[in-house]
């Protein structure tokens, strides 16, 4: 038998993966509305469990599909929840007044996902708490055609996509018409910049995103950028290094689960083998164990099919990690004018490693927190872990 040399294995392993790991799909998806039904205490806005009770009260919320257009060539998915805009639509919820106070949340995505994602859990349940929320499907998903014959996404396609969808959802927020108990209206200049939220690979796109909104009032002369965010967080976010410093740490720590990986990933094994999706993505086990029915588990990897075609050019990636602008301490260079951060880490993630999320946090001067979760922290049994999270920061 031939043996293969440690460094020939190495590069069997880690090459595939960085080249196919993040993909994302090109067809176009039409416009539907989706009913949502969430439950909620009348003492608390917690999720409760489904039985019925005299006191919990069935809240039915709209998730609405729809395009937009980010620029001439692009036009995008977007997946959209609002909070009630009465009192008496969600208990112990002013709505209307809330709204002059929250932000509006904006989820962004990671690989083999698009904004669907979001909808199953987190889109009605922070809507639930008076906040308007927004999800966008990046660009080369089964929403938002990345163009004809284009197989590879730049990053700096994706940041210009953000950079243009936060716009939108500015403008789209001082055209709502906000009225209080009394029908005085609300001026919409009360609302507060949206929070951006993004998961996995979608923090790499908002780190490269803040650095272009910074790098941008640096050439502007400004010596201020003005306040485009109220917040942001990332969840089990790729770190500002990539995945070239992780994949080596699974080298060295399992061989067995690196293979995992990058037979899941970058062979994209995860949209056929139901036990490795579930170990990589949603904790593994059984269905009772990470709270994915067989149903829901062949849905996402049908989801999975659908958004990984057009892939993100990480060749071009790895000439411009946000790494590479660090300070010695492994801080953004602007991070003294970030808005607050948080950066979310899951205990049970099989892709993203605690180092990973501690050079997040360091990135953004600010410590980790770790909930009991997957990668996945917004589907399956323990989802409300990170949701809890955020709500609490």
């Amino acid at each position: 038998m031939t043996s293969i040399s440690g460094s020939r294995l190495f590069l069997l392993l880690v090459i595939p993966f960085l080249i196919n790991s993040f993909s994302f799909k090109s067809t176009l998806i039409r416009k539907t509305r989706r009913p949502f039904v969430y439950y909620l205490s009348n003492n608390d806005l917690s999720p409760v469990q489904l039985q019925s009770s005299n006191t919990e009260t069935a809240i039915s919320l709209d998730i609405e599909t729809t395009q937009v257009q980010l620029s001439p060539q692009i036009s995008a998915e977007m997946m959209t929840c609002r909070a009630p805009k009465s009192k008496n639509s969600s208990p112990g919820i002013n709505a209307s007044s809330k709204i002059a106070q929250l932000p509006p949340l904006v989820f962004i995505h990671g690989s083999f996902h698009a904004s669907w994602c979001w909808a199953e859990k987190y889109l009605p349940y922070f809507a639930n708490l008076g906040y308007d929320t927004y999800a966008l499907s990046l660009r080369g998903t089964g929403g938002t055609f990345a163009g004809e014959g284009i197989k590879k996404i730049k990053i700096d396609d994706h940041v210009n996509d953000l950079d243009a969808f936060l716009k939108f959802v500015s403008t789209d927020q001082e055209r709502q018409e906000s009225s209080n108990e009394n029908g005085v209206n609300i001026p919409s200049s009360l609302s507060p910049p949206p929070v951006l939220i993004a998961h996995s690979f979608g923090g790499m796109v908002v780190m490269k995103y803040l650095e272009k909104l910074f790098d941008d009032g640096k050439n502007n002369n400004q010596k201020t950028t003005p306040t485009l965010l109220s917040g942001t967080a990332l969840l089990c976010s790729i770190p500002p290094s990539g995945n070239g410093k992780m994949t080596g740490r699974f080298l060295r720590r399992s061989l067995v689960d690196s293979w995992k990986i990058t037979a899941g990933l970058a062979m994209r094994k995860c949209m056929t083998n139901e036990d490795l999706c579930r170990e990589l993505f949603f904790g593994g086990g059984a269905t009772e164990m990470d709270g994915i029915s067989e149903e829901d588990m062949q849905r996402f990897q049908g989801y999975f099919k659908r958004d990984t075609d057009a892939t993100t050019d990480l060749f071009d990636l790895a000439k411009k990690l946000p790494s590479d602008k660090i300070d010695d301490d492994g801080l953004a260079p602007f991070q003294n004018q970030l808005p607050p951060a948080l950066v979310l880490g899951a205990s049970d993630d099989f892709i993203v490693d605690t180092e990973g999320v501690r050079e997040t946090a360091q990135y953004f001067g600010t410590d980790p927190t770790f909930v009991d979760s997957p990668h996945d922290v917004m589907l399956g049994r323990r989802w409300e872990n990170g949701a809890r999270a955020i709500q609490n920061w």
